[in-house]
């Protein structure tokens, strides 16, 4: 009987940073890491082949991002899932469990923090980077304002007491908000969307397809005024169109 294969990288990515309960915007972060590395190596003068493997890589990246967005986990908290994960495809495994006294796990932290260094040195050292994250929140509520209420109703204007009591939740903890972060960090797993594309039009790109799955994008059109006015006039609506285009492919 051949031997099940691991979890992919991209798999693998996902279900740690859910195990470590790291926010989306420390997820999105490591995989825009990620994409600038592999620029970085491919770019270089001289192209070695990179020292670092995926799931190495992935590591480092979540602890740098998880650093970067004020969620950092200490080197014992992302070693000991990761090792579960990489060994739960060996059905037939009867090694015991990493911990932080089994003789292989002072290794492990010394190469997770050679990775880290690495992976700084092809970043420049520039941790905090645009994510198309960090603008969805109020890219989503611009799109939304044709539809908004009256005045007592602009939620977004209520104090954190009233919302309690009403039970009234922030925009992108609502269903569309997440759909729309949902398409944010399948923009981000995406070196070809997130890795040449400014992060303002990938963030206008994934509330437009959140927007006009939802239905709620009839009459705005597809052109620069709704791109202009959702976007503060800081989005190109070239580019918008060519992250659609994009976008729409990854989601077939």
């Amino acid at each position: 009987m051949s031997t099940p294969p691991p979890l992919p990288p991209s798999t693998f990515t996902d279900t740690l940073a859910s195990l470590l309960r790291l926010p989306d915007e420390t997820l999105a972060m490591a995989y825009i890491y990620m994409h600038k590395h592999a620029r970085f190596h491919r770019s270089s003068p001289s192209p070695a082949a990179c020292p670092l493997d995926p799931y190495t890589l992935s590591l480092s990246a979540l602890s740098l991002a998880a650093k970067a967005t004020e969620a950092p986990r200490p080197p014992s908290a992302l070693l000991l899932p990761a090792h579960r994960l990489l060994h739960t495809h060996l059905t037939n495994a009867t090694a015991p469990p990493l911990t932080t006294s089994s003789p292989a796990y002072a290794p492990l932290r010394r190469a997770l923090l050679a990775a880290e260094q690495h992976l700084l040195r092809s970043l420049g050292f520039a941790l905090r980077v645009p994510s198309p994250l960090a603008f969805l929140p109020r890219y989503l509520a611009r799109a939304l304002e044709p539809l908004g209420g009256t005045p007592e109703h602009d939620y977004a204007r209520w104090a954190r007491e009233a919302k309690d009591e009403w039970g009234v939740v922030e925009l992108m903890e609502t269903r569309l908000g997440r759909r729309v972060r949902e398409w944010g960090l399948r923009a981000c797993r995406s070196e070809e969307v997130v890795g040449w594309w400014p992060s303002r039009a990938v963030a206008v790109g994934c509330v437009w397809m959140a927007v006009r799955e939802a239905g709620v994008a009839e009459g705005e059109g597809e052109g620069e005024e709704w791109v202009a006015r959702v976007g503060g006039g800081k989005v190109d609506g070239g580019e918008w169109k060519e992250v659609v285009g994009l976008l729409e492919g990854l989601g077939r």
